[in-house]
């Protein structure tokens, strides 16, 4: 029978793999490392100084491209394919020693759709939250921070106590629950019925229906981006120095 504990701890690290994969391999393979947890014998290989150089480039890696729209996007089968085997990796190395009943094809495969599954709701939370990216406000960057800490404090408590790591993951679960429906209702303020009829909700500033084509009336314009206001604003500042100091220039000459 499988004990509260271990349960609670292959679903926090499989979890923390849905988030940050790089990160629940590497806190597995440290803990091992520094003799705080057995590993079975044929996962003796993680808490190896080359496979722990590999998870941090591979945390690196998941940091740097969840913060490039396109590399995520082109990424993206490769990013749930990496969860994925995380969660099994972690999962077998978490629960192998402990039971003897469960092959160990069956402990993977669980802790693989754990880590899908939290993958999946992360990347719905994610498109939700990206919509409402301004000039002047960035959730989607906040999210990203929000999911570093999680994934690292999720597995880092799957590992120290496991009961606090399923306490996290359901807060964690709840409140990506909570934000993403918060998220769509702010997004469909900035929509509007397609006046052309065909039943599509389209944002405000589009002047053009993605769904039937119809060029539509623009309610709101798109102001310039940030940066370029500032370019503009230093440009203006920099002409007036300028000015004055040639006018202050042709006084003390005249």
């Amino acid at each position: 029978m499988i004990s509260f504990a271990i349960l609670s701890q292959l679903i926090g690290l499989s979890s923390a793999s849905g988030t940050r994969a790089g990160a629940s391999l590497l806190l597995v393979a440290a803990a091992s490392h520094f003799h705080y947890v057995a590993l079975p014998p044929e996962m003796a290989w993680m808490a190896t100084p080359e496979a722990m150089g590999t998870f941090v480039a591979l945390l690196a890696f998941e940091m740097y491209t969840q913060r490039d729209a396109d590399l995520r996007l082109f990424l993206g089968l490769a990013q749930f394919s990496l969860s994925a085997a995380s969660g099994a990796v972690v999962a077998m190395a978490s629960m192998g020693v402990q039971t003897e009943q469960l092959p160990p094809w069956a402990v993977g495969a669980v802790g693989a759709g754990i880590a899908v599954a939290t993958y999946s709701m992360r990347q719905r939370l994610q498109d939700s939250v990206g919509n409402l990216e301004t000039d002047l406000a960035h959730p989607y960057r906040w999210l990203l921070r929000m999911e570093d800490f999680v994934a690292l404090a999720v597995a880092a408590a799957a590992i120290l106590f496991a009961p606090l790591a399923l306490a996290l993951v359901i807060v964690f679960t709840v409140g990506c629950v909570v934000a993403g429906l918060f998220a769509r209702r702010l997004e469909g303020r900035s929509r509007r019925p397609c006046p052309a009829g065909c039943g599509a909700s389209i944002r405000k500033e589009a002047s053009r229906c993605p769904k039937c084509r119809a060029d539509v009336p623009v309610l709101v314009k798109l102001e310039l981006r940030l940066a370029g206001r500032a370019q503009d604003a230093i440009r203006g500042a920099l002409k007036s120095a300028v000015d004055g100091g040639a006018t202050l220039v042709r006084r003390k000459t005249g």
